[in-house]
């Protein structure tokens, strides 16, 4: 609770009474500025008590089962609007991260059963937010008090990375030119799996043509053949420090994570199997990799919860842990920015995946770095940062080069181009027959 203006108002010219009182006055005078004191008091405290005995409306809040970083949500509240009295205020115990809410707000009571507000919540990061109570300001019969209500409505929500993309969209061998704007070439009949016999077509080819069936049917009978399944897709997401800096209203943490998804989300739709692990982070997580529509799901609550840490990056010790999960061959993709120190360590790491895995790397570019590449130079200071840009993108294709020697296949992009870059090179690999 807490007085309202009305009883400050009144408290505050009793109080300016009492300077008359400095003067000579006659005793009756004191005697009725103490009475009017003693008034205001008993009819504050009756009005304070009448309020407390009033009931907390009944109220409930309705969330998303989960929500999107960045994006915003619909949040309802339901009230009883027999239970609302006029000139309530709603002040919902909401996460802090986003001050942009409009609340506290006034409530009227509607005329139906039930009064609704809705607000919109945008979570700042990914994990477990938690609501706290729906918390009610209304005065009292009197308008001497602000009183306070909380109705109990506490709950907690995932925060999940922005999938948005990957749910709108058909997500296949067949539409992939929707999300990173390339069409791979149909290919009829040709793959790494028997699917099917058909009727031939022409320009299949002869070593196509199934001869015992032909034989039986007595006309040319082709076998059909599809891109090898069960295949196995591992993501390392480096957890160090090295992707904690902010990219526009994300980290890079943040991007690379939605490259793992998406990239795990390509490969379930084509029937293979995705996995991820992250290392160098303050918790180390292993997720085995998993098959079917709903393995997203199991990625993305195993995942959603991660922030780079600040560490350093081990990725030799990555390496080991990553072969002790797992030795059955797959597509390793590690999701770093990488640097000339860690030359040796790459290496290490790239010889010892080598031996189980096909390994590829994905460095990821500044957009300001990117940008600096294509800048024209107008003054001596921007010469010198063109110049130095230069020298460290000419030592990191260096680094690329004696990776590539190692055996491993690297790719460089900004973090908005990584997600359809990863998932055009995983297409390109799977239907060349190198996985």
């Amino acid at each position: 609770m807490k007085p309202a203006p009305r009883l400050l108002i009144i408290t505050g010219l009793w109080a300016l009474l009492a300077i008359a009182l400095l003067l000579p006055v006659p005793l009756v005078l004191v005697v009725l500025w103490w009475a009017m004191g003693a008034l205001i008091a008993l009819v504050a405290g009756l009005d304070l008590w009448h309020g407390r005995r009033l009931p907390t409306p009944q109220a409930e809040r309705l969330l998303p089962n989960a929500l999107s970083v960045q994006q915003p949500h619909p949040v309802r509240v339901r009230i009883a609007s027999d239970s609302l009295p006029a000139g309530t205020e709603l002040a919902d115990e909401h996460p802090g991260d986003d001050p942009n809410t409009g609340l506290p707000c006034p409530l009227t009571p509607s005329a139906e059963d039930l009064t609704e507000l809705t607000y919109h919540y945008r979570p700042a990061q990914r994990g477990p937010v938690r609501f706290g109570d729906l918390v009610f300001w209304f005065p009292s019969r009197l308008r001497l008090w602000r009183l306070r209500k909380v109705c109990p409505a506490r709950c907690t929500v995932p925060v999940y990375p922005d999938f948005s993309r990957i749910s709108h969209t058909q997500l296949d061998a067949n539409h992939t030119h929707l999300l990173t704007g390339t069409r791979l070439q149909p290919r009829r009949g040709e793959g790494m799996e028997f699917h099917q016999l058909r009727d031939y077509h022409p320009g299949d080819s002869l070593r196509q043509i199934d001869w015992k069936a032909t034989a039986r049917r007595r006309t040319l009978i082709s076998r059909e053949y599809q891109d090898e399944q069960n295949q196995q897709v591992l993501v390392m997401l480096d957890g160090g420090r090295r992707l904690a800096m902010p990219v526009g209203s994300l980290t890079g943490f943040d991007h690379a994570l939605n490259a793992a998804l998406l990239l795990s989300w390509s490969a379930l739709k084509q029937k293979d199997k995705a996995g991820a692990m992250l290392f160098s982070g303050d918790q180390p997580r292993w997720l085995p990799p998993v098959q079917g529509q709903q393995g997203i799901n199991h990625l993305l609550n195993g995942l959603y919860d991660l922030h780079p840490s600040h560490h350093a990056s081990d990725f030799s010790l990555a390496a080991r842990q990553l072969v002790r999960h797992s030795r059955r061959r797959a597509l390793v993709v590690l999701v770093t920015r990488l640097q000339q120190e860690d030359l040796d360590d790459l290496l290490a790491a790239v010889t010892l995946l080598r031996r189980h895995h096909l390994v590829l790397i994905a460095d990821m570019q500044l957009p300001e770095q990117e940008a600096l590449s294509h800048a024209t130079v107008t003054d001596f200071d921007q010469a010198l940062q063109v110049c130095a840009d230069a020298q460290e993108q000419q030592a990191r294709q260096a680094l690329h080069t004696r990776l590539r020697h190692a055996g491993a296949l690297v790719t460089a992009s900004t973090p908005e181009q990584m997600p359809a870059r990863l998932n055009n090179l995983y297409l390109m690999l799977k239907r060349s027959g190198k996985l």
